[in-house]
């Protein structure tokens, strides 16, 4: 399992220093203040992101260990994927952004208005171009006070006028967005699922990652492995709990690095994967 681990956008919601303004599952408009800087951070994007830095620095650093920097003023594109995220605060100024996650659904609507027949090999990073118009738009966002921040319509609606937007003054903006859902819904689930199961992510999570809707994850999942995502994951993860055991990890802690409530329902999904308590493992393999 990977320390410190988030997955965007849902993982951030509650964090301190987030206001939503808008959002619904893996779509979302966020407003992001800190006082401290939060370093090597491992996050995945399971949704397409774009950042405005008001102030301070987000750096990107890609898992080809390309770096992507944007600072004041500027705004940067991070089609979903798995990257590690690092935000900057300046000497005596709070680190401020704007986060706009959206996921293959949006991203299907805006193709209906606008398409691309330029598909990019590598799918990275894009340090977009502000015009006046989106200027406009984000300084609206700070007097937007939605009774309803959950309203999907109007989280949608919000979404597409801003990347319609980005798109005016930015033409490769839409060729990086189209190769990366080309490339996401033709990834082959085994490979991509071995990868990265120890991601801990949701399956809903998932298909959104693939680009897929999550009733298409679920029936291609079975037809790949024979049985449902999630008991595909608790699988994998007691295995790594058993190896983790056999290295020395306490019971407490293997339950909290799979991010159990309590060790006690740990110790029950343990058993029913290897018919025995990690205690009686324990035991056995010390014998």
């Amino acid at each position: 399992m990977t320390k410190n681990f988030y997955s965007l956008p849902q993982a951030i919601y509650d964090l301190e220093g987030i206001t939503p303004i808008l959002k619904a599952k893996n779509n979302s408009i966020l407003y992001k203040k800190l006082p401290s800087s939060m370093l090597d951070m491992h996050k995945i994007i399971v949704s397409h992101s774009i950042v405005y830095v008001i102030s301070g620095t987000v750096k990107i650093v890609t898992p080809k260990y390309e770096e992507f920097i944007a600072s004041e003023g500027e705004m940067l594109f991070m089609p979903r994927n798995s990257y590690i995220i690092s935000d900057f605060v300046q000497e005596a100024q709070a680190m401020e952004v704007y986060l706009f996650f959206f996921d293959h659904t949006i991203a299907e609507k805006f193709f209906q208005f606008y398409n691309s027949s330029k598909l990019n090999k590598e799918i990275e990073p894009l340090k977009l171009q502000l015009t006046q118009n989106i200027l406009i738009y984000l300084d609206t966002l700070q007097n937007l006070h939605y009774k309803n921040i959950a309203d999907k319509a109007m989280l949608e609606l919000k979404l597409l006028e801003f990347l319609v937007l980005v798109h005016e003054e930015n033409p490769r903006f839409i060729d990086i967005l189209k190769s990366s859902e080309l490339a996401n819904t033709q990834n082959d689930i085994k490979s991509y699922m071995t990868k990265h199961y120890d991601k801990n992510l949701t399956v809903s999570e998932w298909a959104t990652l693939m680009g897929k809707s999550l009733s298409t994850f679920n029936r291609h999942f079975k037809q790949a492995y024979h049985e449902s995502p999630k008991q595909w994951i608790l699988n994998k993860n007691m295995q790594l709990a058993f190896t983790m055991l056999q290295k020395g990890h306490t019971i407490s802690d293997i339950a909290h690095e799979f991010n159990y409530a309590n060790v006690s329902n740990f110790i029950k999904a343990y058993k029913t994967i290897h018919q025995v308590t990690p205690k009686q493992h324990q035991l056995h393999t010390s014998a």
